[in-house]
């Protein structure tokens, strides 16, 4: 068994009125309007190898396989205010 390692970042730029608040269920989530929105990892695949190939999370089966196989995950968030 090997270990695979993913490291993902992205940086959105968000309305002032969305915020990070504290979910009941103790994660930090971000808020927008009523919905509270955390960040999480879908795998996508094609069976294509053309470079404009459509990439999806339907194959449910390999989408759970991949999931399954996730054994530790954190999503951090913080928000910059930009001048």
């Amino acid at each position: 068994m090997k270990k695979l390692i993913v490291q993902i970042a992205a940086e959105l730029h968000i309305p002032d009125d969305w915020q990070l608040v504290e979910h009941p269920g103790g994660m930090q989530v971000l808020k927008v309007g009523d919905k509270f929105v955390d960040f999480d990892i879908t795998p996508l695949a094609t069976t294509s190898s053309d470079p404009d190939a459509t990439w999806t999370d339907e194959d449910h089966e390999l989408t759970s396989r991949i999931l399954d196989a996730v054994t530790d995950l954190d999503a951090d968030m913080t928000i910059e205010l930009q001048h």
